[in-house]
Formats: C-alpha cells, structure tokens, sequence
C-alpha cells in the first residue's frame, strides 16, 4: 500500500528537498494524487518504481482524505502546484542552477517569463523521441546543473527521471506534471479562493474537457472504490489477527 512511504506534510518534503542538494546523489521526487493512485494500480512499471525507487509526497484532497482513512497521524492537506511554487523561490534566492524538461517554450521565453529568476543551465521540451536520450544526457551532464525538473505526465516522467539518474550526477530530480505551464503562465488556475475546498479537479475538467474527462469522471469514483475496498481488506485482516 503506498500510503505508508507517503510523505504526508509539505514541511518534511522541504526539509528533504534541502538535504538532498548537500548530496550528488541524484534522489527522485515526485508527487502522488487521485490520478497517480490509479495508475499505481494499472502500471506495474510505475507501481515497482513508487514502490522502490522515488520519494513522494501527498498531492491533494483525495490522498489527504485516504490518508486519513487508514487512520496516519500529522496528516496535512497541500498540494503540487502551490508546493512548487515555494520551491522555486527557494531555488531562485539561492541560485540553484536547473535544468528544465517539459512543455514547449522558446529559450526566449523561459527568460523573460515565470515569477522568479531562476538559474537555467539547459531546457528541453517534452516532446523528444527515444533516440534523443543521449543527446539529453549529454546536454545534462555538460550543464552543470545541480537539480533537473521534469515537467510531463504520469508515468512518462517518473520512468525519465529513474533512467536519467542513472547517467547524470545532479542532487534531485523533481518531477512536476504541468506545473511548468502554471508557473510560466500558459495555463491558468483555478481563483486562489477556491483552492482549498477540493473542487480545483471540477474548474480543470471544465478547462479541458477532452484531455481530462476521462481521469475524472470515472477516476474518482474508480479511486474511491479502491480505497474502500483496501479499508475492507485491511479491517478483515485486522480482525483475523
């Protein structure tokens, strides 16, 4: 069960964060939802690399509420999108030198666009074939950069963050789904206000009805059944012991 590797509260994901750029030893962060829950139990690559290979932290209102089903303590509620944005200005104040994959922005751009100041050392969008790879490890290992962000869809950038750890030297690879499109503002998000009460999954099915009709309409009620099934299981087992 996934639930017990979770890192539950955005403090310690910081505090990981931070110890991990005193290391060369390339850790994996990435975040868990609704929506990864799901494919943790469809993708046996994705569930082995969860399972042994990434740290991860809770993302959103779904896990937060599963979490607490299965009855973990210090539990709080925060997600991808506003955690990375602390991130990045921690990375900008201390001039954490990047490099960016994901999207598809000009260099130009990326310079003159986002919130902070950050420290680029190399961008490769997300829309790169397999025989690339090694052009990309080349361009990653001449970049000096000290953490790689990767940018795409679950799974797709868990599998690149695991294989490209095992050809660079950096200190962590964070994966973080479209936080890049928000970040650099070609994608809006729901009004602030809103953030909190669980329904930001309802204004983005609005916002892209054909790409994410599917991961909502029969994912949640699919995510929920499977955390009521595990309770089940696990209060069955409970109750033989």
């Amino acid at each position: 069960m996934p639930f017990e590797k979770l890192i539950k509260n955005e403090e310690k994901v910081l505090q990981f964060v931070e110890s991990s750029l005193t290391t060369d030893s390339s850790k994996l962060l990435t975040y868990f939802n609704q929506h990864c829950f799901n494919i943790y139990y469809s993708d046996p690559s994705y569930k082995k690399l969860i399972d042994t290979e990434l740290e991860y932290y809770l993302d959103g209102i779904g896990i937060h509420l599963a979490s607490k089903l299965f009855g973990f303590r210090n539990v709080k509620k925060f997600n991808a999108t506003d955690l990375n944005n602390i991130l990045f200005k921690q990375f900008s104040e201390q001039k954490t030198k990047l490099f960016l994959i994901g999207g598809k922005f000009s260099p130009e751009f990326l310079e003159n666009n986002g919130k902070y100041k950050l420290i680029s050392c190399g961008y490769r969008n997300g829309y790169f074939g397999e025989d690339e790879f090694d052009d990309l490890i080349n361009d990653i290992n001449s970049s000096s950069c000290k953490v790689i962000i990767i940018g795409m869809g679950v799974p797709r950038q868990e599998l690149l963050a695991f294989n490209i750890s095992k050809r660079v030297k950096v200190s962590l690879i964070i994966c973080v789904g479209n936080f890049l499109e928000f970040y650099f503002g070609t994608k809006k998000r729901i009004p602030k206000i809103f953030r909190n009460t669980g329904v930001e999954w309802l204004y983005r099915l609005i916002s892209e009805p054909r790409r994410l009709w599917k991961r909502y309409l029969f994912g949640i009620p699919m995510f929920f059944f499977r955390i009521l099934k595990l309770r089940i299981k696990k209060d069955s087992f409970e109750t033989v012991k």
